[in-house]
């Protein structure tokens, strides 16, 4: 009992290092202030007349492989804990970065940046948030949240510091201080780490009544086996898809269509990491209170705005641009920072790090599809092709929501 009572009061620093931890692998998000600087070089060093747009999948394959070593992580994280992995997933991520310093064609940037850091990101957050959610079983929401907010404050701040660092040092010297300090920050903080006990959860007397899992304890092949799999699964690739849309491109779309400066480009790309970042730790908090999938509909109603407001943004309504990045930052962070408590409560906490990371294959999806989106809108001509699609793909997260709902409300009645 007085190892339980210890360790309630060490879950504490064990979540404040994954939230230092995720802070440093939130740079993932702020692509679009690399991509141009990178673009400018590599035309510089090979002749090409790349655009930052024309690097956008670079993103799209970090974005994309992400969930894939997030699934590989899982199962090492259910079995030996998260210290081993996030510190392999630092490396990876200080080597990408270093290796796109020294990057002189797309390719490089394709292993450093796409692979690399990719899979370090993957590695890292499928630990820190899987394990926090684990030591929190009375807060699931608040702790899943709260990590992954983590991720969004890093995303937001750091392109005021990355950007300032650029134009001092240049982009080559900025990803290889920013690689070497990554690739020792995360290792350091992830030692210092440790695995959740299998029972730990049993300590708690009573958990919250928004917390509680409603499911069974369910590995991975019951989970695909699940009727609510898919609903759950197809409504998580029209969140991700439509945030990582627009946050693989918003510095270019804020330039071209808007026609804000670098530096104020720079600033848009923080304004959705804020909104990114509230979105994450108030829907875990408020979901934790009324229910994740409604938490989401709201949440995808709100995007909806958004989207329309992007339609009607243009350099005389700067302000229309902005309220709509705000309003599907909000969805986009919301999606991340629900669904790892989400899986839990309808699967179970046990199996939650590969469960989870089967379930964010669907954000793999939408990191290929949303970066390959927006840059078939700017080939046609304008971006509102794209816009009016995440409109539609809104309607259907929330269909599927409905859907899901009512299968979860037949279900327990059959109980």
């Amino acid at each position: 009992m007085n190892d339980w009572n210890d360790l309630k009061k060490k879950r504490w620093l064990f979540l404040f290092l994954f939230c230092a931890i995720n802070f440093c692998t939130g740079a993932l998000y702020i692509w679009s202030v690399f991509a141009g600087p990178l673009a400018v070089r590599l035309n510089e060093l090979s002749g090409s007349s790349f655009t930052a747009s024309d690097l956008g999948q670079v993103f799209g394959l970090a974005a994309g492989v992400t969930p894939f070593l997030m699934l590989a992580g899982g199962f090492i994280n259910d079995r030996l804990g998260p210290k081993l992995v996030v510190i392999a997933g630092g490396v990876m991520i200080g080597l990408g970065y270093i290796i796109c310093g020294f990057s002189s064609s797309l390719n490089m940037l394709y292993i450093g940046y796409g692979l690399c850091v990719g899979i370090g990101t993957g590695m890292v957050n499928g630990c820190t948030i899987n394990s926090a959610v684990k030591f929190f079983p009375d807060k699931k929401g608040f702790a899943g949240g709260l990590v992954t907010a983590s991720l969004g404050i890093g995303a937001a701040l750091l392109p005021f510091a990355i950007n300032r660092l650029i134009e001092v040092s240049g982009i080559s010297s900025t990803c290889l201080y920013f690689g070497i300090f990554s690739g020792i920050f995360i290792p350091v903080c992830a030692a210092f780490t440790d695995k959740c006990p299998e029972h730990f959860a049993d300590s708690f007397a009573a958990l919250s009544s928004g917390s509680k899992c409603t499911g069974i304890e369910t590995n991975w092949v019951g989970m695909l086996k699940s009727p609510l799999f898919i609903p759950l699964f197809a409504l998580f690739i029209t969140g991700s898809t439509m945030g990582l849309m627009l946050i693989s491109s918003l510095a270019g779309i804020a330039q071209n269509q808007i026609g804000l400066g670098l530096g104020a480009a720079a600033t848009a790309v923080s304004v959705i990491s804020v909104a990114n970042t509230f979105g994450r730790f108030i829907s875990g908090a408020v979901s934790d209170k009324f229910g994740r999938v409604q938490t989401l509909i709201v949440m995808l109603v709100l995007a909806l705005v958004g989207f329309v407001l992007l339609t009607q943004a243009n350099a005389s309504k700067v302000s229309s641009f902005f309220i709509g990045i705000v309003l599907i930052g909000l969805c986009y962070g919301a999606f991340i920072g629900t669904y790892p408590s989400l899986v839990a409560d309808e699967f179970g906490s046990k199996h939650n790090s590969v469960n989870l990371s089967l379930m964010f294959l669907g954000y793999s999806v939408g990191g290929f599809a949303g970066p390959a989106l927006i840059k078939w809108a700017q080939e046609s001509g304008s971006n509102d092709l794209a816009y009016w699609i995440c409109m539609s793909a809104s309607v259907i997260g929330i269909a599927f929501a409905c859907f899901y709902l009512y299968l979860k409300k037949r279900s327990l009645s059959l109980k």
